[in-house]
């Protein structure tokens, strides 16, 4: 993956797979779906590790909660209402910017689509 691309000042999230339909799907079918986004998530991340090294893994939860008692920077504010955990790497190559990139399943909101987000930032995680 060529992360140049998604350099530039502040953030970039990008959806590299959308759902279709899922937010009025039955609940069964959404949550095997989920299962399926996941399990993309764990195939990227072995292709990314191999390249970076392992991620830290990390849950949005208690990030989650303090966005209603203190300023979260995005894009973790908005990262946290959407996704669970995140896969995390700060690759060797951007790292004299200060690059992190965040890997997760957006699948929190049972009236939205799922998305396998990519996420790449300037900002440390909170």
């Amino acid at each position: 993956m060529d992360i140049d691309r998604y350099l530039g000042p502040g953030h970039r999230t990008t959806a590299l797979v959308t759902s279709h339909g899922l937010a009025v799907a039955d609940a069964a079918v959404r949550l095997a779906e989920a299962g399926r986004f996941h399990d993309e998530r764990e195939k990227l991340a072995g292709e990314l590790s191999r390249r970076w090294g392992a991620p830290y893994h990390v849950g949005l939860q208690t990030v989650r909660l303090r966005t209603g008692a203190e300023e979260i920077p995005e894009p973790w504010a908005e990262l946290s209402l959407r996704v669970g955990d995140v896969y995390l790497w700060q690759p060797e190559r951007p790292r004299e910017h200060g690059r992190w990139v965040a890997l997760g399943v957006a699948d929190l909101d049972p009236c939205d689509e799922i998305q396998l987000l990519l996420v790449v930032t300037d900002t440390d995680p909170p």
